[in-house]
């Protein structure tokens, strides 16, 4: 008998433990869907509008921007690269060096692909340089962009004259003038002979 009383009371003790344990742990863990209704629908938005804001959205103006400043030759005088979307963009980068000589890289959907030279005259330079003074291509921005618009191309555009180079990426929103000159650096490569200069990975 005795020891039946001793077993009951053993239970008992490891009963009421396990008891206060559970109430303990309960009293530990946060209630999540109190602590969710308890937060207005004004907290609420403002959580939402700080979590925006810490959000980097992809800048893609300004990458080209670096990307090109870091690449471009230092005898290049003049440069023109049209960037890829996802149709059928051409994608192409024309340089044109310090002795008149030109460089065409052409990737897809471009008039031609692979690597090719030619040559522009100094007369053909001049007028470049003229339209670009013309228009205040060197007092531009150096990006035209927003960075929310998605699946466009990039025209950039880079000039050096006795200040240095000047580089501008026109993604979205640039000034027609921009467009004109942009166009005309183009322009100036039709009916030019190109020669094959080797194959570019």
């Amino acid at each position: 008998m005795k020891t039946t009383i001793y077993l009951f009371t053993i239970l008992l003790a490891l009963a009421a433990c396990k008891g206060k344990k559970n109430a303990a742990a309960n009293k530990e863990k946060p209630n999540v869907e109190t602590t969710a209704k308890e937060m207005t629908d004004a907290e609420r938005e403002a959580a939402i509008i700080e979590q925006m804001k810490n959000e980097k959205l992809p800048n893609e103006g300004e990458d080209y921007y670096e990307m090109v400043e870091k690449e471009i030759s230092a005898n290049a005088i003049a440069r023109i690269q049209r960037t890829p979307c996802f149709g059928r963009c051409p994608i192409y980068t024309i340089t044109v060096y310090e002795d008149g000589g030109v460089e065409y890289f052409g990737k897809k959907f471009a008039a031609r692909e692979g690597l090719w030279g030619s040559l522009l005259s100094p007369g053909q330079v001049k007028k470049l340089m003229d339209f670009a003074n013309e228009i205040g291509y060197f007092e531009m921005e150096n990006v035209y962009d927003q960075q929310s618009v998605t699946d466009v191309p990039s025209t950039i555009t880079s000039l050096r004259n006795e200040e240095g180079l000047k580089t501008v990426v026109d993604r979205f929103n640039a000034p027609e003038e921009l467009i004109r000159f942009e166009k005309f650096f183009d322009s100036l490569f039709e009916g030019l002979e190109w020669i094959p200069i080797g194959d570019e990975e």
